[in-house]
């Protein structure tokens, strides 16, 4: 195997590792997103329908609320016993850097995101219409997010409130991909407006694939900086 992809391994088994041994990350997401889901429950009222019908955006506003409390954590481990700062001193190549931390956001992200769904379809009465599609929506919806929060976390990790900035910043330049994220959605779960699927998966396909190569062209900038 290339050293390359070796060392993207190694950092990607680190940081799972990481993750593994310190479960409290993991269950303060899952606590978070369920209460979240049933606080907009509660607020709708007893007009379930409405609630099922706003499902797919919710999803995505929980999941990204969510998302930046794991990004936050991702960081702050890894500056709390100095592991960035001998990453930094290694003999690394930036983009197998950014690669390893965005496979292991991207691996943490997923998994939270699967239990997540199997709590919506736990309390809700959902069926999905298209199940092939379920994996691709997941996946699409992820990457995106989970590349440029990784380098957004990167930029304002050393900066004091950056809880409250990596919101700030990463929240509008996701609203593309979150508008096709919910129709996908709701064409997931209700069949709604199937003329316009290819569009959204050409629209969220691109901006994955831009936040991406941006991201990565970024990080190394970061870093030096």
């Amino acid at each position: 195997m290339p050293s390359f992809f070796r060392q993207i391994l190694i950092l990607l088994w680190k940081d799972l590792l990481i993750d593994l041994r310190r479960k409290e990350n993991f269950l303060s997401m899952l606590l978070f997103s369920t209460l979240t889901l049933l606080i907009f429950q509660f607020a709708m009222g007893d007009d379930q329908r409405t609630f099922r019908l706003a499902l797919p955006g919710i999803i995505w506003v929980v999941f990204m609320l969510t998302g930046v409390l794991s990004l936050n954590k991702s960081y702050q481990q890894d500056s709390e016993n100095g592991c960035i700062g001998g990453l930094l001193l290694a003999p690394l190549d930036r983009t197998v850097l950014f690669l390893g931390k965005f496979l292991a956001n991207l691996c943490f992200l997923l998994v939270a995101q699967l239990l997540f769904l199997a709590l919506c379809f736990l309390f809700f009465p959902l069926r999905v219409q298209h199940w092939p599609s379920v994996p691709g929506i997941l996946l699409a919806g992820t990457v995106g997010f989970s590349a440029l929060g990784t380098l957004l976390t990167a930029m304002t990790a050393s900066l004091k409130g950056r809880e409250v900035l990596l919101p700030i910043l990463l929240f509008p330049l996701m609203v593309p991909g979150l508008l096709s994220l919910v129709n996908l959605t709701a064409y997931l779960f209700f069949d709604t407006r199937p003329e316009q699927v290819d569009a959204w998966w050409n629209l969220l396909l691109g901006f994955d694939i831009l936040l991406l190569v941006v991201s990565i062209l970024g990080f190394e900038f970061v870093m030096e900086e």
